[in-house]
Formats: C-alpha cells, structure tokens, sequence
C-alpha cells in the first residue's frame, strides 16, 4: 500500500522535419484537467512541457529530422529535483513515443519506486506495446479524469471491488487491458484545468500555437467530447467515444469568466472536435458571450461542421468575437465524402455558408485531405477545384495518413496499401506512405504541389493586385532567387 503525495506529468519532446516545422506549442489543456483531478485528491502536482521550454533547443537526429524539446539530462534533473511519487506522460502521437519512453526510463533510474503512467492518442490505441515497456506501470485508454483516480486506488490498495475500465497495467507479469466502455457523462462535473500549475506566460506570446494567433494572452477550451460524424480517417473516437457529450453553456461561460478575471486571457481556441454540432447549445453559447461583453477574439483550429452550421449561427459567432471559420469538408468530390470519407457533408450547402461568412467580414479556411484508397486523382483535382469555386486560395492541406485506431488504418493494413517495410516511425502527415491502385506517394507528392499551383494562379488572375502584396516582400529579401523561382513556377 502506498500514498501518492506528488505527481509529475509531462509533455514530451518532439521529432520534426528540419525543413518544416509541423509542430508547435500548446498549453496543455489534457494535463491541466488530470492535474486539476490530482489537486483535489490533495496531491501536489507540476507540469513541465519539455517541448515547450527547451522550444530552442534543436538536436539532429537524421539526415531529415531534428528533435525539439529541452535535453533528457535536463528531464533527469527536474525529476531528481522534484522527487514524484507519480510521473504521468501525455503520449498523444506514435511518431513520438520514443521521447516518451526515455522519460519513462529516466524516472526509474531517478526512483525505481516511481509509479509512471501513460496517457494520452498512442497509448489508448496500442496499450500493449506502451506496456511492453518494463518502465511503464500503467497505461489509461482515452479520457483520463476517471481512470487516474481508479489508478490511485490500485497504489493505496484500495481497489477490491472496482469495475476497472479503459486501464492496462501488469499483474503478476502478465499485461492486462481493461477495455474503455464507460465515458464521463456529465461533463460539467469535471473541474476547469489546473491553469495555476500549466505555466501560462510560457506560452503568452507565441505568434504559432494551434495556427496563428492575434492575442498574446490566449487559451485554449474545450466545451464538447466526442464527435457525432465517424470519418474514417480518424481515429478520435478511440479518445473520447463514439457518442457527443456536452458542457452546458452556463459553465462553460463560467469557465470564461475566470480566464478573463483572473488570467487575462483575451483569445480563446476552441478545441472541440466539434464545436457547432447542437445548433441550440452552440447558439446559447455564443449568445451569452455577446451578453457578457467578454470581447474574446476566438477560432476553432480543429474545424466545425459544416453540415451543422446555418447564416444565424455564422452570424452569432461573428458577433461573440469569432475572426475565422474553419470548415473540415476534407473533399471536393461528393462521392469520396459519401462512399470513402463517410462524413454527412452535402457539398452544395457549403458554398452559400462561405459566401455569407465573407459577406459579414468573416475569415473563411477550410480543411481538407487527398490520398484516401479508393480516391481518383480525378477526385483529387476536384478537391482543388472546390477550394478554388469558394475562392479560399490557401486551404490547409492533409494527406490521408493510416493512424492506428482508424478505420484507415484497418483498411491500410488489410489491403496492403502500405509496404511491408513501413514501420509506425513513419507515421507523419507528410510521410506519402499510401500506395493504392490509382496512385503512389510520388503521385501524390505531384497532386499536391500541382494542385497549390493551380490555387495561386487562381488568386492571381482573379485578384491581379494580390500579386504585388504577396511577392514584393519575398523579392526585396531575395532578388536573384525569387526571380528564378517565379519564372520556374509559371514554366
């Protein structure tokens, strides 16, 4: 039997291309809400996003890849320092998982009796391979706020008569995988975020978190579970259910509150999977910010549906401080949607959406994705002709990558659509690792270059004057370069 008096919870360091960086900072909204559970147990707790504070620190690790993210001799010493009973790591992506894991040895090598627990995208999806790791105790399969103080139990000694669910651990030896089939219900009962131990002016400041901000003083806030749509592509349900659970707008209004009062905040990012999919909420939400003057600029970096939006609500998130729309319509063919994606998207209802965002003065994304089996290069150049129909000239541009957890990922593995080779290091937004009837990765890589192409000229010839705001800046900083680059772009 044992007592847990202090818990250390992480971010990890991160791997990403030298050439392009495909990460940024976050404040750590999923810890924040495990560390506000562990308070109220009377634990103390400390977070430290390595990512985040060694955001300078750049190692090589490969011709293509650096890591980001402070030293692991750095990791050792805040652990030796801080002496946890409990080290907790959010594990969100299985590219990454090998920072995690040199935690994880490095709090055993501090104190063999640390308890280490992994949390998180990764290990909710593949628990057995965390767990064949001999420093990981523990492994909590999707929402945590539950599970941890079940885990807590288990230490104390207290879990005789507990139905465990969505926990793996090891027993005697052998690895044990309770299923997660119980979802928190009541989401307003979950404490607001632990934002007094999240180190929130780390991240006051950044340009990039999430997208581009306006704000210095920002926030990110999460007012759903879930996601009523089931893309194949994605594997969130695996997280946080198949079902749509909902914050009610009074507290979440009261959440605002306390990050204007107290904290400052003045952007907010919605990181809802779906912010809009109850008109009748979302609505109520955005009403009762338009009457409590809170002026927060805010957007949603995952996207919203557009198969739940109408002008009424387009216009009350204009009113409530909403400066972008960002729609995930992923594809511009009907039948890749339908057949392929399975999202309940009719294309034609989304043109006179964007039209009215524009016509309030509301920015307009969208979010798309190419390289699903079973999609044309046709259908590809579809996508693109969508983006340019809605004239949204520089859409965020996905390709389709077979996470574990998504029925991409299943039909990826049973058709063999990925080579035999491929391992999960692999596993990036760009790694073109799809191979299929129709195309390969280098197909791809031409769709996507070819398809950015034929956006910008798009632009230009519609918007002649954009040229000059675009590129004069770029020529003043490089002449002889970006001359040749022009001249190569228009061949």
């Amino acid at each position: 039997m044992r007592s847990i008096k202090k818990a250390l919870l992480f971010i990890p360091p991160a791997f990403t291309f030298k050439s392009e960086l495909d990460i940024n900072p976050l404040p750590p909204l999923g810890l924040g809400y495990i560390a506000a559970v562990l308070q109220q147990q009377g634990i103390e707790v400390k977070i430290v996003d390595a990512l985040m504070m060694g955001w300078h620190t750049r190692v090589d690790i490969d011709n293509d890849l650096i890591r980001i993210g402070l030293s692991f001799a750095d990791i050792h010493k805040i652990i030796l320092d801080y002496g946890p009973d409990m080290v907790g790591i959010n594990s969100l992506f299985t590219k990454q998982r090998n920072n995690a894991h040199e935690i994880f040895r490095l709090a055993k090598e501090v104190n063999p009796e640390i308890i280490t627990v992994s949390g998180g995208a990764h290990p909710t999806v593949l628990p057995e391979m965390v767990l064949a790791d001999k420093n990981v105790d523990f492994v909590v399969l999707g929402e945590g706020e539950d599970s941890i103080l079940d885990i807590l139990k288990i230490i104390e000694g207290s879990a005789d008569n507990l139905q465990l669910d969505g926990i793996g651990l090891k027993k005697d030896g052998e690895t044990i995988i309770y299923p997660k089939t119980r979802y928190i219900q009541d989401v307003d009962s979950i404490p607001f975020p632990a934002w007094d131990v999240m180190n929130m002016d780390l991240y006051f400041g950044l340009g990039a978190s999430h997208g581009k901000r306006l704000h210095s003083r920002f926030m990110p806030i999460m007012t759903s579970r879930g996601c009523g749509a089931g893309c194949t592509f994605c594997s969130a349900h695996r997280v946080w259910g198949k079902s749509y659970r909902m914050r009610s707008a009074e507290n979440i209004i009261e959440e605002m509150r306390v990050l204007k009062d107290k904290y400052g905040i003045k952007e907010l990012m919605f990181e809802d999977d779906n912010l809009t999919m109850n008109v009748k909420r979302a609505e109520k939400i955005f009403d009762l910010m338009i009457n409590e003057n809170f002026n927060f600029a805010w957007d949603t970096p995952n996207g919203v549906a557009a198969f739940a939006l109408t002008e009424s609500i387009i216009l009350k998130m204009k009113q409530s401080g909403c400066y972008q729309m960002n729609l995930a319509l992923e594809s511009g063919s009907q039948y890749v949607l339908d057949s392929i994606i399975k999202k309940p998207l009719k294309l034609h209802k989304v043109k006179p959406l964007i039209e009215y965002a524009k016509k309030i003065k509301l920015g307009v994304s969208i979010y798309l994705i190419i390289g699903m089996p079973g999609e044309t290069l046709d259908q590809i150049q579809e996508t693109f002709r969508l983006a340019k129909d809605m004239e949204v000239y520089h859409p965020h541009i996905s390709i389709a990558t077979p996470y574990p957890g998504s029925e991409l990922y299943e039909t990826c593995v049973k058709n063999e659509y990925i080579s035999r080779e491929f391992n999960l290091d692999d596993l990036f937004i760009r790694s073109f690792c799809i191979t299929t009837d129709d195309w390969n990765g280098e197909d791809l890589k031409r769709a996507l270059k070819n398809g950015r192409k034929y956006l910008l000229k798009a632009k230009y010839k519609k918007h002649p004057h954009m040229l000059a705001v675009d590129l004069f800046p770029k020529f003043l900083k490089d002449p002889v370069g970006f001359t040749a680059k022009v001249i190569n772009f228009f061949k």
